[in-house]
């Protein structure tokens, strides 16, 4: 799990860094294109890491 930790804690830092440079220099599409990526690893790890959570126990209730 410590792996994992740090493998988000790296797409977050990744993340928070390419947003803190566009705010310096909007206008830049290499900048736009650097935080944009860098979202997309972010969003898809943590889609990743949802699916493979267990499901609650209230999901699987027959009303």
């Amino acid at each position: 799990m410590d792996v994992n930790n740090a493998y988000l804690r790296d797409l977050i830092d990744r993340t928070d860094s390419a947003f803190k440079s566009l705010l310096k220099d909007p206008n830049s599409h290499d900048l736009q294109d650097a935080y944009e990526a860098a979202k997309r690893d972010l969003n898809q790890y943590i889609s990743s890491v949802k699916q493979g959570l267990p499901s609650s126990p209230h999901d699987n209730v027959t009303r």
